[in-house]
């Protein structure tokens, strides 16, 4: 039986999420209610809880296309953002319904994951039970993606710099620079997440690169004081209490292939050690020899997958 999301139980929600999911990925009930109908494309009709005997037994996490925050390739591609039960039986009922309803609203294909305000950038590899019940409802795979870490208690950064060129926290002044930058050079995603982030826990969680007074790079940092962990900071249980995260990261057109990210990367990692941060994530990322060259190595594989529908 399905009952409304409106009165959606997530202490059980994550229960099952947490036997379900190995246990690297556990999450609290907080973090899951952010994570889905707190998001402003969460998508109430094609999403599921189904219980038997007063018992959540499985619940699938449907989210709409992001057009309406930022801009996306596809306009008809919707997201599974989650999905977990405890009865196999379960299984075909939680996509069958949201396939068909999709497919009645002209959408042509269901992504796992990458979703706005995402749990998962892909299907994780260290779980083939999720995998093979994608598999079996025609999910498709075609790509990777992974997250790396490393330990930053003894991470020093003695990488080139250029003169007149310095790494700082964004101040609250300077918040509308940082849009006007984003908005230049990195419209949609990248843009719409970073300055959510800020919104909700202040500038301090954005370094900027400063090439003379222009900004020309930009990093999303976040540690323990975050509220509202997103990417790779999801899995901050596992991290530890010392947990940090990093990304996105981006510079300017104009500076590209100057060695300048690696400076904004190596300054902002030493940002997060010198806040306390120990085992830190950069998420979402097929980057593995430029990351690679900071000490981080790849923690977690994810096989992007969707599915066509109609």
């Amino acid at each position: 039986m399905r009952i409304p999301l409106a009165s959606a139980p997530f202490t059980e929600l994550a229960e099952l999420w947490n036997q379900f999911y190995p246990a690297r990925y556990r999450v609290s009930p907080e973090l899951l209610k952010q994570k889905s109908v707190d998001c402003p494309v969460f998508d109430w009709g094609a999403s599921s809880i189904y219980v038997r005997d007063e018992r959540v037994i499985g619940f699938a996490f449907v989210k709409r296309p992001s057009a309406s925050l930022y801009r996306v390739s596809d306009i008809d591609q919707y997201h599974l953002s989650a999905v977990a039960y405890s009865e196999p039986g379960v299984c075909g009922d939680l996509l069958s319904d949201v396939r068909q309803l999709l497919t009645d609203r002209g959408a042509t294909r269901l992504v796992f994951g990458q979703d706005n305000n995402h749990f998962f950038p892909g299907c994780p590899q260290d779980f083939p039970k999720l995998k093979e019940f994608l598999e079996i409802e025609g999910f498709m795979e075609h790509g990777l993606q992974v997250d790396m870490e490393r330990d930053l208690s003894d991470f020093t950064y003695s990488g080139p710099t250029h003169e007149g060129d310095r790494v700082e926290v964004l101040s609250k002044p300077e918040i509308a620079e940082l849009e006007g930058f984003l908005q230049r050079e990195f419209p949609g995603r990248w843009h719409y997440d970073t300055l959510t982030k800020v919104r909700q826990e202040g500038p301090e969680c954005v370094v900027v690169l400063r090439c003379g007074q222009r900004i020309e790079g930009f990093a999303l940092i976040q540690d323990s004081s975050n509220r509202y962990p997103i990417g790779g900071a999801v899995w901050h249980a596992d991290l530890g209490p010392s947990w940090g995260s990093l990304g996105p990261i981006g510079v300017s057109m104009a500076v590209r292939g100057s060695g300048r990210g690696g400076y904004l990367l190596g300054s902002a990692l030493q940002i997060l050690r010198d806040r306390g941060c120990q085992r830190t994530i950069i998420d979402w990322t097929t980057l593995t020899d430029f990351y690679g060259k900071f000490g981080f190595e790849v923690s977690r594989s994810y096989a992007s997958m969707s599915l066509r529908l109609g």
